[in-house]
């Protein structure tokens, strides 16, 4: 198939009509431009194909994985003070790297935005970043298995009594929109636990923080499903309290990858399952968040050996 253009530019002189005499000098011509179209459309279609992702393999059979880190969420990934990527997810990364001979992992941080589309398009092999694994996500990219966990709590009343997800048995938390990990994340718990009945409403539209924690003040809602740094962040601007349980669930955190990029996936994530059985991971994770994340997974029925 040709593109568009060469229809247009090209393929119209074959309708003309040429008198009799000179006609095959014209032929001829005629001839030769359509070929050198055909050439400069196969070298401009080279070139665009120079722009798609693919891990680079060099002479040596080492293949170069081009991973972007999010620039700002700290202590997960961000730039240091002189712009270099840093983080629990590059030590991961760096981790990985040293078990894989036939790869090498190259890194640059950008803003999150920026970093999801040049993943999606190409220009980089692979996103890190402390994503949820959500469908959306996994139409658009190849997800590794889960690196690290994040943990849920539960924001409520003050006086509430409730402490765990199967003390909200019949009643409702804030609602959440559908394409949030959140949401996938507490459906995945209702599967696991199919005799609790939570009512989980959606909105098209998230609310701000703030928002939600007036709901559960005013008694709108039972209870907020987020994490206790969330609630934090904005706790000495709400002109009340609320309860902040101890987490309640995890939610696995994934790497998102190009979509031509499964073989790079299939070997990180041997790697991701080698470094939790040794303990590697939850060694990483103490380092950084004080406690072994693989073992309170565990603990909370997210993670299965």
């Amino acid at each position: 198939m040709f593109p568009p253009f060469f229809w247009r530019t090209v393929m119209p002189h074959t309708r003309q009509r040429f008198p009799k005499r000179g006609r095959q000098m014209r032929r001829n011509k005629l001839f030769t431009t359509v070929v050198a179209a055909l050439v400069a459309v196969g070298s401009l279609g080279a070139l665009a194909g120079c722009g798609t992702a693919n891990a680079k393999e060099s002479d040596n059979g080492v293949k170069t994985v081009k991973f972007v880190l999010e620039s700002q969420d700290p202590p997960y990934s961000y730039a240091d003070k002189n712009g270099n990527p840093a983080g629990f997810d590059l030590t991961v990364l760096k981790a990985i790297d040293k078990k894989l001979d036939n790869y090498k992992f190259e890194y640059s941080v950008i803003d999150y935005q920026t970093a999801l589309i040049g993943t999606k398009q190409g220009k980089y092999d692979a996103l890190i970043g402390a994503f949820f694994e959500t469908p959306a996500r996994a139409k658009q990219y190849l997800l590794s298995k889960p690196y690290n966990y994040f943990f849920m709590n539960l924001i409520v009343p003050e006086d509430s009594k409730v402490e765990s997800l199967k003390d909200l048995d019949g009643k409702t938390l804030d609602p959440i929109v559908p394409t949030d990990g959140r949401y996938v994340a507490i459906q995945n718990w209702l599967k696991r636990n199919p005799d609790v009945k939570i009512k989980v409403p959606t909105v098209t539209n998230q609310e701000t923080f703030q928002d939600m924690f007036n709901a559960v003040h005013d008694g709108t809602y039972d209870a907020v499903y987020l994490s206790k740094a969330q609630y934090d962040g904005v706790a000495d601007t709400l002109g009340y309290k609320l309860k902040v349980t101890d987490p309640v669930d995890a939610a696995g955190t994934v790497i998102l990858y190009n979509r031509k990029n499964g073989d790079v996936q299939k070997a990180i994530d041997e790697q991701i399952d080698a470094l939790i059985k040794d303990g590697t991971l939850g060694k990483i994770s103490e380092k950084y968040f004080k406690q072994d994340n693989f073992q309170k997974a565990r603990e909370l029925g997210a993670l299965k050996d």
